[in-house]
This record gives C-alpha cells, sequence and structure tokens, in this order.
C-alpha cells in the first residue's frame, strides 16, 4: 500500500510539469450516485450477510493539469454500511451497519478527446472518510432493535482506494452530463474494540460500487 500511495504522490507532483500549460481551467460539478455497498470481516467468527443499497451526494472539482489530464477531488455525504453476524454471550447477532461519512477524494482523471459529445474518462485515486453517524438494526433470536446508536464501535477515519469509469455527454460549451461506474474500496478498519466473547478485535472494511448521475459546468 505504501508503493501505490508513493506512486500516486509522484504522479500529482509530475504530471502538472510533463503536461506544462497555462493556468489550468476549473470546473464545478454536482453529483448523486445510489451504491450497493458490503462489509469484509477480517475477525474469526465473523462472517458478512450481505450487501445493503446506500447512497450519496455532494460536489466535484476538476483541476485542469493540461492535456487530456485532471485531478479531481470534491466533497461528498456517503451513506454505507453493509452487514455481519458475530458471537455474542446471548448467542449469535447479525448486525446491519448504517454508517455516515463526509468524503474527500482524490484522483487523477483521465479523459478522451471528446468523440462527438461523448468524453470517456476513467479515474484513479484515494479517499479519506470522516464518520459523521453511525447506527445498527441488529437481531438477536427473535428480538429486533433498530437505529442503535454504534458510534463508539467505529473509527473516525476511513480510508479507500478509488477506481472508476464515465462518460460526459457535451451540453455545449463548458456543460456536460455525467455518468460513471466507481469502485470504492476500504483499506482501513471500519470497527473497533473487541467481541466479548472471543476478546478478539474487531476488524473489517467496508466497499461500494456506485453508480453516479451528475451534471458539470
Amino acid at each position: 500500500m505504501k508503493k501505490i500511495v508513493f506512486t500516486f504522490l509522484i504522479m500529482v507532483v509530475v504530471m502538472p510539469t510533463l503536461l506544462a500549460s497555462d493556468t489550468p481551467p476549473f470546473r464545478f460539478g454536482l453529483k448523486a450516485s445510489p451504491n450497493i455497498s458490503w462489509m469484509r470481516p477480517e475477525t474469526r467468527d465473523y462472517e458478512s450477510q450481505g450487501a445493503r443499497m446506500g447512497f450519496s451526494y455532494g460536489a466535484i472539482g476538476d483541476f485542469h493539469l493540461g492535456g487530456n489530464y485532471a485531478l479531481s477531488t470534491g466533497l461528498n455525504i456517503t451513506y454505507t454500511g453493509g452487514r455481519l453476524s458475530y458471537p455474542v454471550d446471548e448467542g449469535r447477532k447479525e448486525r446491519t451497519y448504517k454508517l455516515q461519512y463526509l468524503e474527500l477524494p482524490l484522483t487523477v482523471k483521465m479523459r478522451t478527446d471528446e468523440i462527438g459529445y461523448i468524453t470517456y474518462y476513467g479515474k484513479f485515486g484515494f479517499g479519506a472518510g470522516a464518520n459523521l453517524r453511525a447506527t445498527a438494526d441488529d437481531r438477536l433470536a427473535n428480538i429486533t432493535e433498530e437505529d442503535v446508536d454504534i458510534k463508539r464501535d467505529t473509527p473516525l477515519m476511513r480510508a479507500s482506494l478509488i477506481i472508476g469509469l464515465g462518460i460526459e455527454y457535451s451540453l455545449g460549451g463548458n456543460t456536460a452530463l455525467v455518468g460513471g461506474l466507481t469502485f470504492n474500496n476500504g483499506f482501513t478498519n471500519v470497527l473497533q474494540g473487541r467481541n466479548e466473547v472471543s476478546d478478539r478485535k474487531k476488524s473489517a472494511v467496508s466497499n461500494y460500487l456506485e453508480i453516479t448521475f451528475g451534471v458539470m459546468f
């Protein structure tokens, strides 16, 4: 992972020099993205119980580096999570995690020349998210409890690798409709504390796949 981070930083620092041009223009946009999210447990006796639907919305900002390259960032409110089951003193609990993050992505976007009205792009980079809210729906035997506050069971920060593909459909001038598919692969633990039965450290990573709809100006 250190090699990936180092390579990305080199790209960000060196690319503007390699693609030297006048002051790069800035484009602003808005996006809305439904997602499918899931969690991959890393603690023994923890099992995934499937995915759940989520959503994100926010702003997009592209700083053009010259040529067909841009440094793309933004600010998103993201609802994600997943379903896990794990042992507790009373048996085995099934928990649906409902996590809300304020996310800051930082990616390098590579765009083609416009073909007709369409420009294709790919992007690669990283994201950092701050935990705004964490609740869960719990089921143990025949007892169900909803919207349990689990903020103390989740860390403040989440980091991720971002890979995406998409298109921009020109409406004239700098305005374009945006559609894309993005995989957000978490690589930091989104749980904290220890299991009450095994005393093992709780550990899981969260991932989501989102479809983006937006507009750039």
